[in-house]
């Protein structure tokens, strides 16, 4: 998404979030292709995780080089 500009509310929520974080673990729903799905299940499989953890450890190691790039 280059050259897209984020809204000024997305940045005040995305703020407000990173100040005052929560532990809470709440649901979220998203697409993926179906031979993605089956490639994260056989690999959370294989490696001892759960698909949950794996998405989860995949934003955390994913989301630092993003930040980075931005500033």
């Amino acid at each position: 998404m280059k050259g897209r500009k984020i809204p000024e509310k997305a940045i005040i929520m995305v703020q407000k979030a990173e100040q005052y974080p929560s532990n809470e673990i709440v649901s979220i729903n998203l697409k993926a292709p179906k031979e993605g799905r089956k490639v994260l299940k056989i690999f959370s499989y294989k490696n001892g995780f759960t698909q949950v953890s794996a998405l989860r450890k995949g934003f955390q190691l994913l989301k630092p080089k993003k930040e980075k790039k931005r500033s």
